[in-house]
Formats: structure tokens, sequence, C-alpha cells
């Protein structure tokens, strides 16, 4: 990753950033230099994946995003799929936020976890 690229990635991952409060800028910035996390720009947008390994089953999980949706949804996560299909992952995670539950009010819902079957 060039300097360049995390200048222009920086930004859209600190939005990101702002709905969570476990890891900072320097932890991701950490993460893809030690090759924990992988970060994947597009012309508008950012997604940082991470594999993550189960006893049954690998994931790649969608850690961070932000840009344009539709540059996410449509041409970025293809290619995230595709890669961990090469990886031997099983299923993409999505994390990300979402509203409120209604049912567990006691209970905080930061987020949401969407999961795709992919591979064989």
């Amino acid at each position: 990753m060039t300097p360049e690229t995390w200048k222009r990635a920086a930004p859209l991952i600190e939005r990101a950033l702002r709905y969570q409060d476990s890891h900072t800028l320097g932890d991701v910035l950490d993460a893809i230099k030690d090759g924990h996390a992988q970060l994947w720009c597009g012309s508008k947008s950012v997604i940082v994946t991470e594999i993550l390994k189960a006893p049954h089953k690998r994931y790649c999980r969608v850690w961070l995003a932000g840009g344009d949706m539709d540059e996410l949804v449509n041409v970025m996560l293809p290619d995230v799929e595709a890669w961990a299909v090469k990886r031997r992952c099983q299923a993409v995670q999505v994390c990300g936020r979402h509203g409120w539950a209604r049912v567990l009010k006691d209970y905080a819902q930061p987020r949401v976890v969407l999961e795709k079957e992919i591979g064989s």
C-alpha cells in the first residue's frame, strides 16, 4: 500500500470508525500493514476486510466500508466475494450499523451482521 493510497482511503475509514468504539484509524492501519486486514479501494469507496477462522468455517468479514453505496455493493463486493472464494472462505460477512432492536429494549444493537454463503 502506498502512502497516497492510504491518504485517499483514511478519511473514508475514519467516517466508518465513528460508528464503533473498539478501533482507531491507527489500529486499522496496523492491521493492514501486519497482513491481518485487507484494504480495497474503489474510485469513490473503500472496504477493509479480514479473514476469520472458526473450527469448521472460514469467513471473509467486511469489517469497515465507506463511500458510494452503489460502487460498494455492485462493484467492490463481488470482487471481495471472488477473492474470498480463492482463500477457501465459505461465507462473506458484512458488519454494519443497524437501527434499534424492538424487543430487547435493554440490549444495544450497535451493528448487524449479514452473511452470504459462497464457494462450494
